[in-house]
C-alpha cells in the first residue's frame, strides 16, 4: 500500500478516488521535472560562474601585458 500525506492527513492511495490518484500522479510528476529542471539551473549557473572567472581572469592578464 502506497500512502500519501497532504493537508497533515494521511491517504491511502489506493483507496483514493480515480480522480484523486490522477492528480497525485500529475503533482509527483511535476515534482520530479522540478528537480530535474532545479538540477539544470545549477549546471547553468555553475557554468555561468565558470565562464565568468575565465573572462576576469583573461581580462586580468591582458591588463598585466
Amino acid at each position: 500500500m502506497t500512502d500519501i500525506t497532504f493537508n497533515d492527513k494521511k491517504y491511502i492511495v489506493e483507496d483514493l478516488s480515480d480522480r484523486a490518484r490522477y492528480m497525485v500522479a500529475q503533482i509527483e510528476e511535476i515534482q520530479n521535472e522540478l528537480a530535474i529542471e532545479k538540477a539544470k539551473i545549477d549546471r547553468l549557473e555553475v557554468a555561468s560562474n565558470g565562464f565568468k572567472q575565465l573572462l576576469a581572469d583573461e581580462l586580468e592578464s591582458k591588463e598585466g601585458a
